[in-house]
């Protein structure tokens, strides 16, 4: 009875192992430090869990237009803000997107913001570099969208 119990207790501790290892603790980049920076600088607006208010500030989770822009477009419109008319998910967005982002943040934490909203709310397993936000920060604005 005691080998049972001592395998049913093993196999517990077997299966919290594995279930731990596809959480986001197993990340290639600081999940806690991302989330902080996201719900800090973009939460206000498209809200904790990035489905935004519909119809005033779009989502970002599960966003078709996340998905179809370049990490430098997404790059640029945090970097510089946005206007114009979009489209996501189906819905028409017509309005100015004022950078939240605080400038006094690094490339580093910046392409963190961006690298957290791929991986926790679209799925998109791309890790954003410093290079990358330099990249979009030499690109500039972008234009009005139409």
């Amino acid at each position: 009875m005691i080998k049972i119990l001592y395998l049913i207790i093993i196999s517990l501790i077997i299966i919290i192992c594995i279930t731990d290892l596809s959480s986001k603790t197993n990340r290639p980049y600081d999940v806690a430090r991302a989330e902080k920076l996201y719900i800090d600088q973009c939460s206000k607006c498209h809200r904790k869990n990035g489905t935004g208010i519909r119809r005033v500030y779009p989502p970002l989770k599960n966003a078709d237009y996340i998905a179809n822009n370049s990490v430098e477009e997404l790059l640029r419109g945090m970097l510089f803000g946005r206007s114009g008319t979009i489209v996501v998910n189906g819905i028409t967005y017509n309005g100015v997107m004022e950078t939240e982002v605080d400038k006094t943040l690094s490339d580093y934490d910046i392409g963190l913001i961006l690298t957290y909203v791929l991986w926790e709310f679209n799925d998109i397993q791309k890790i954003v570099t410093p290079a990358d936000v330099q990249a979009a920060r030499k690109a500039g604005k972008l234009p009005v969208h139409k």
